[in-house]
């Protein structure tokens, strides 16, 4: 689910209509952690990559996000800096407007509910991977990240596949599913051997999604018994 799923093509278009277009090259930075929320992106057509920083000076990969939705709109909403840094994975056409232009669309067509409970709901979900990832195994720690972006971003290919363009290294994809690098590239490597995935270096294709679903579920390849691995996050 993104914001554009969520409202009418008249009321899109009006959203999209109420600001200036911009396109931004793979690697430029759309929203920076910390900073003042002036404005909002409206995604269009490309991908990002959602990051945030620690005290230790750490950066890690929250999620990927496309088409459709709208970046930086609860800072400016609430009118609090930056809780995390947007930078463009692939090449990418976005809308750019003012903070107060945005509120006063979702004023106009009484949106603030859906915007929030949307926020809510990609809170909840976050907690609930974060929670999962605890108790898995190895291989079902990357079926649930898999599974989780998949969601996010994946799109239609053949039959009954979804592509997914990661936009980011295998380490911060590691990172993600808190796990070692090693790690992570072993239970990539099983979840292609069990024709649950077929890999690419920035991309992947879930060419099952029930049987990844299952396995993100309770950490189990089909047919065998895996240990938990205590790999930590890179």
């Amino acid at each position: 689910m993104n914001f554009r799923s969520l409202v009418p093509a008249d009321v899109w278009r009006d959203l999209i209509g109420r600001g200036r277009r911009r396109t931004y090259s793979p690697g430029s930075v759309l929203l920076i952690q910390g900073e003042s929320p002036d404005c909002v992106i409206v995604l269009l057509d490309g991908l990002v990559k959602v990051t945030q920083g620690n005290e230790d000076g750490d950066e890690l990969t929250l999620m990927l996000r496309g088409p459709g939705e709208v970046l930086g709109e609860m800072g400016a909403l609430l009118g609090r800096p930056r809780s995390a840094t947007v930078t463009a994975a692939y090449r990418c056409a976005t809308v750019v407007l003012p903070a107060h232009a945005f509120r006063q669309f979702l004023k106009r067509h009484r949106l603030d509910e859906k915007i929030y409970q949307l926020t809510v709901e990609r809170l909840n979900s976050h907690e609930r991977l974060h929670a999962d990832l605890r108790r898995l195994s190895r291989v079902g720690r990357m079926a649930r990240v898999v599974s989780h972006i998949a969601d996010e971003v994946g799109r239609p290919h053949g039959p009954a596949g979804l592509l997914v363009e990661l936009g980011m290294a295998r380490p911060e994809l590691a990172a993600m599913a808190s796990m070692s690098r090693s790690s992570a590239l072993a239970a990539l490597s099983e979840l292609q051997s069990a024709d649950i995935l077929t890999l690419g270096r920035r991309h992947l294709v879930v060419d099952d999604t029930v049987r990844l679903r299952a396995v993100a579920r309770n950490g189990r390849l089909p047919g065998r018994i895996d240990r938990a691995d205590g790999g930590q996050a890179m």
